[in-house]
């Protein structure tokens, strides 16, 4: 049992040691077409800038929007460009989101960012001769968290741009991204940090000050029969029980779900060999099935 136990620990530092970091490419891969830094909305703060990737062809594709991560505070659209360009040259056309973080607007306007940036995408579904009816979304950590609230309250982060264009996507992965800003343990977590948690950054508040804005910016709270279908993607090592309340409730109202867990991967793994891969074709499967 010494051995076995030895043999195991050794197999997961061997993963870890072997682990390469994915890094940003600055062209995309030959086989496809890229543009850069287009506008896709303008604010008191900044302008709001998104890339689109697709295959150098005429086929009208399904859409998929990729949402950053950045714990609300940080992160930038050119760390998951990587991602974007692989999950293109599985036959989509992918807008690569950038939005505002919490040093520049706090709660909700993040949301309020990419809810513009799917309807953007909808609006100009011709102009990338992609579909409008099949768009979905992906986003990693704080990322996760808002392509799930893109998923669960597609009406509720509306602004006045192209407020008649449909908000709501058909498709979504959220990965190792929080579902329940109000669970225990979360909130005990967020009491321990207090003033110096990401959370309170974004919302300029503290949780026992406004439990009613955590509750409101948890896609659990917002999760119907009409929520997309919501894969959830983690690794081992990052905790996979933060997605047990959503994936039930998520069964409980007849919404297709299920839970991807890789191994030996910690989080931010998306952005590592071999998990980026795995990440990849997990999220290509899902959205065959869903939008395809």
């Amino acid at each position: 049992m010494i051995r076995s136990a030895l043999f195991l620990a050794f197999l997961t530092l061997s993963t870890a040691a072997f682990a390469q970091k994915v890094s940003a490419p600055a062209e995309p891969p030959a086989t496809l077409k890229a543009e850069f830094d287009l506008v896709y909305g303008k604010t008191p703060e900044q302008e709001l800038k998104l890339d689109v990737y697709r295959p150098k062809n005429e086929t009208v594709l399904p859409a998929c929007v990729l949402v950053h991560g950045g714990g609300w505070i940080g992160g930038d659209k050119e760390r998951f460009r990587a991602l974007g360009f692989a999950l293109a040259e599985k036959g989509y056309v992918v807008a690569n989101v950038e939005y505002r973080l919490a040093g520049a607007a706090k709660y909700p306007a993040a949301v309020q960012d990419c809810s513009l940036a799917v309807r953007w995408v909808r609006a100009n579904a011709k102009r990338f001769a992609l579909d409008p009816q099949r768009i979905g979304a992906w986003g990693g950590s704080a990322g996760g968290h808002l392509v799930g609230l893109l998923a669960a309250a597609p009406e509720h982060f509306l602004t006045p741009e192209l407020k008649d264009v449909s908000a709501a996507v058909q498709a979504t992965c959220i990965m190792a991204g929080p579902t329940d800003l109000t669970n225990a343990t979360f909130v005990e977590s967020l009491r321990r940090a207090k003033e110096k948690s990401n959370s309170y950054t974004w919302f300029g508040k503290l949780y026992d000050d406004a439990p009613d804005l955590y509750r409101d910016a948890s896609p659990l709270t917002h999760f119907t029969k009409t929520t997309s279908p919501i894969l959830f993607l983690t690794g081992d090592l990052d905790n996979p029980d933060r997605d047990k309340a959503g994936i039930e409730k998520l069964h409980s109202l007849g919404v297709p779900t299920k839970q991807t867990i890789l191994k030996d991967a910690k989080h931010g793994c998306w952005m590592q060999k071999p998990w980026f891969e795995q990440c990849v074709a997990a999220v290509d499967a899902w959205f065959k099935g869903h939008l395809k």
